[in-house]
């Protein structure tokens, strides 16, 4: 993997779990687009790990080694595991875990501007 890959992929992980932190953030349109396709990659994931186990511990305890390898920090990581992760499998919901809103273009260097939120 080259610098610049690795670079890329920090940021995306920095948004990822910026957008757990703060449950919605403002972003690029292009940054916004791999920003949805991976927190919906990750996100389905996890919540296939209920069709895997059968047992809650396993499915927690893989859950937590899945999230520590994408998000930084230790609070979110448990916001994930104990707080998001129940109430999409409550909910039912496989995929579509993000919604989108253009906000129009950024003042300065006019990029379109996108607020991502977890549903």
């Amino acid at each position: 993997m080259n610098t610049w890959d690795q670079k890329a992929t920090l940021i995306i992980r920095n948004l990822m779990t910026s957008l757990i932190k703060y449950w919605q953030i403002k972003t690029t349109k292009k940054r916004a687009k791999v920003l949805k396709s991976e927190m919906d990659k990750f996100l389905s994931r996890l919540v296939g790990l209920f069709d895997k186990y059968s047992d809650e511990k396993d499915v927690k305890r893989e859950a937590i080694r899945y999230v520590k390898t994408l998000i930084f920090t230790e609070e979110e990581w448990k916001k994930v595991v104990n707080d998001i992760l129940p109430k999409y499998k409550e909910k039912g919901m496989k995929a579509w875990f993000i919604q989108d809103f253009k906000l129009g273009a950024r003042p300065g260097d006019n990029a379109e501007v996108v607020l991502i939120k977890l549903i």
